[in-house]
């Protein structure tokens, strides 16, 4: 029997690829009433049943470190994730992006521009929101399906010999460090994406990150930069050195102004042709990229207010560069902060916005920064509804919400909490 360890998103979707399998799958998880499970189950608590398995698949919000993992390591029990498990069975070429911030606009807008040309035959799914966890796109690939996966630390530090054909890093940071030791064993997870390949694969390297731009691999390298010519770089607009630097696409094209969505459209492009794409198709389907909901997504526009749901920015880094896209507005910040350094919130406070609303477990933490380095334009508000009627009485032309923090104070997950700001926005502005 193969375990389930987590019956959220992923262990659902894992689940019923086992069982697709012929093989009957027993799920261990600790919320949910095992009543509600249409499998074997146990819920509560992870007992000793789940060291009778041959496998365990533990999803992503599991450490690996719980007694239970531990033991079975002990035993010799193989140990692996829901994308390690759902790799082994997809067909067809995967194409991984991975990164602290702007993964998911990168895999989304991979997955825009190749539609177009690949049809049904090009799928997007793991991390992402909006999309699927792997195991659900198995049935759907074939033998010439193009598979963009989205891949968070979590997932891979449990792999064993997922094998994508192309691998992209966006940028890397300090992340999660509520649930990795330190940066070093953040980064380490984050390097796994490249582990199997081999001379056959691509290897999609961010030259401005000197850990990722000094990386020694088995594949074939390529490098984008901001600051300096690469395979294909940033000067003014995006170009590509393929002996003639021929322009591929500029800042106008994007659904966003910002440099990191330059990043993000430098990864997509690089990946489009490596496929086939010529670069002025790559351009048109870039220009036609909408963005992706809770990412910078504009909520409400008119001539005199424009308001940003960015409830996906969960880190100080995402904080900034939201800001620096968005600049001269009043934001919305709080939420649970996974990393003891918030300089890089309350700098760009200082340096971008008007002004602040602080929600959530963290807001007096945000204010009593502020406060040090003389920023005073900020109001604490007890709910997101008292913090959108806030935002809107400060008179900004411009609201974003943009956290910098998880949700988990105050809500399920990002998702919820962008909701929820939406669902206030357009209860006013219709």
């Amino acid at each position: 029997m193969i375990g389930v360890i987590g019956y959220g998103r992923s262990g659902k979707a894992v689940s019923k690829l086992i069982e697709s399998l012929g093989e009957a799958p027993f799920v261990s998880d600790l919320s949910q009433d095992s009543s509600d499970i249409p499998y074997a189950s146990e819920s509560g608590k992870h007992t000793d049943k789940l060291l009778e398995m041959d496998l365990l698949v533990v999803s992503p919000g599991v450490s690996l470190n719980i007694p239970i993992l531990l033991k079975a390591r002990e035993k010799g029990i193989p140990v692996i994730g829901e994308v390690e498990f759902a790799s082994r069975y997809i067909k067809g070429r995967i194409v991984a992006i991975t990164g602290t911030n702007g993964k998911t606009t990168t895999a989304a807008m991979t997955h825009h521009i190749l539609e177009k040309s690949l049809d049904d035959k090009v799928l997007l799914g793991g991390n992402i929101y909006p999309g699927m966890p792997l195991s659900s796109l198995v049935m759907k690939s074939k033998e010439d399906s193009v598979t963009i996966v989205e891949v968070s630390s979590y997932q891979l530090e449990r792999i064993k010999d997922f094998h994508p054909w192309i691998s992209a890093i966006v940028n890397v940071s300090p992340d999660h460090l509520d649930r990795h030791e330190d940066f070093k064993e953040y980064l380490n997870a984050k390097l796994n994406i490249f582990k199997n390949q081999d001379s056959n694969d691509y290897s999609i390297l961010n030259k401005d990150y000197p850990a990722l731009a000094a990386l020694n691999l088995s594949s074939k390298r390529l490098y984008f930069s901001l600051t300096e010519k690469s395979d294909i770089y940033f000067n003014g607009s995006v170009f590509v050195r393929d002996g003639k630097n021929k322009e591929v696409f500029s800042k106008d094209d994007l659904f966003m102004p910002g440099n990191a969505f330059i990043e993000d459209g430098m990864i997509a492009a690089l990946i489009a042709n490596i496929i086939g794409l010529d670069w002025e198709s790559v351009r048109e389907r870039i220009r036609s990229f909408p963005g992706v909901e809770h990412r910078m997504e504009t909520v409400f526009k008119n001539d005199n207010m424009w308001i940003i749901n960015n409830s996906m920015c969960t880190n100080p880094i995402a904080f900034l560069k939201s800001l620096e896209c968005f600049p001269d507005c009043c934001v919305i910040i709080g939420g649970r902060m996974k990393v003891a350094d918030i300089s890089p919130i309350v700098n760009a406070v200082k340096k971008f916005a008007k002004s602040a609303v602080l929600i959530g477990e963290s807001s007096k933490l945000i204010s009593d920064n502020l406060k040090n380095i003389g920023f005073m334009d900020w109001v604490l508000a007890s709910s997101m509804e008292d913090a959108v009627g806030k935002a809107i009485s400060t008179k900004c032309d411009r609201i974003i919400l943009s956290p910098g923090g998880s949700s988990f104070d105050w809500y399920r997950d990002f998702r919820e909490r962008g909701d929820v700001f939406k669902k206030l926005v357009r209860e006013i502005y219709g």
